[in-house]
């Protein structure tokens, strides 16, 4: 008997994002769940329309793809109130307090918490509910980032660690836990050094690691003047010259990405309108 596979793909056609299709979530096997992560490490970031899933459901499948991470997020604001493993990105309000993280506020081009020294592996983010407009989130891969760099970038970045301070974070608001430095210069804080090409631990292609932003960010080695401006180039190419996927929301939507080969923002929405997503967070490796 022939072995039909339920599980496919439909490409957007710029190499960044694929929509899955045939995956029901209510019924699945360990084969359907080898071919989702074989197009999640083909393609970097996957989308499955209109799911619709239960927080359960969602919890369920993404244990099949690593232990959960605990993002900062949710020590905070972001903590769901049932399921430890769920974090909450939302606008909404509970006596006088928010009820999920982020707000309606603009998030600008990043690799999920670059600063750890294992960086999640991926995320899955689920609609729960969405504004008519606004809010859409944006994707662009960091293999064709790295893959594209001209000569000269691809000569500076060889070989090249990078600094990330983890004491502020990118709205300037200490991270939890930390207190204020007492030098001035970020590069004495606490921090993580990365390799600057990082070498993914499963498909071992190559990408560049940029982390959340410049400020905070030094090329070790490098005059501080240097390293930023060779990092803005290297900013500019890998946000400004290439594909990116435009995640529209629709109310069930699930987008699934692997954080170790992407980046991504989200557009900032009316504060009149409600949005609500769930998202769980998946354990990585020591970029190599």
């Amino acid at each position: 008997m022939l072995n039909i596979k339920k599980v496919s793909v439909v490409q957007d056609g710029n190499n960044v994002c694929a929509d899955i299709v045939g995956f029901d979530f209510n019924a699945y096997d360990k084969d359907d769940i080898a071919e989702v992560r074989k197009y999640w490490l083909q393609y970097g970031v996957l989308r499955f329309k209109n799911a619709a899933i239960t927080d359960e459901q969602h919890i369920a499948f993404s244990r099949h793809f690593g232990e959960f991470v605990i993002h900062p997020k949710q020590l905070q604001e972001g903590g769901h109130p049932v399921h430890k493993e769920i974090l909450v990105i939302a606008n909404t309000m509970k006596d006088g307090k928010p009820t999920g993280a982020m707000g309606n506020s603009e998030a600008t081009w990043h690799t999920d918490t670059w600063f750890y020294e294992k960086p999640p592996a991926g995320a899955i983010l689920h609609a729960v509910e969405v504004p008519p407009e606004g809010g859409d989130t944006y994707f662009l891969s960091t293999y064709l980032a790295y893959e594209t760099l001209p000569d000269d970038l691809l000569k500076a970045v060889d070989g090249r660690q990078i600094f990330f301070q983890r004491v502020y974070d990118k709205t300037g608001k200490l991270r939890l836990g930390k207190s204020v430095p007492r030098s001035e210069d970020f590069r004495e804080w606490e921090g993580v050094v990365h390799p600057l090409v990082r070498t993914h631990a499963d498909t071992e292609r190559k990408s560049l690691y940029l982390g959340g932003t410049i400020e905070g960010a030094w090329i070790v080695g490098m005059p501080l003047n240097e390293s930023n401006e060779l990092l803005a180039r290297l900013w500019k190419h890998t946000t400004e010259g290439g594909p990116v996927f435009v995640q529209k929301w629709d109310r069930g939507d699930i987008m699934m990405w692997d954080n170790r080969c992407t980046m991504h923002r989200r557009d900032s929405f009316d504060p009149g309108f409600t949005r609500i997503m769930h998202r769980t967070t998946t354990s990585g490796e020591r970029p190599i």
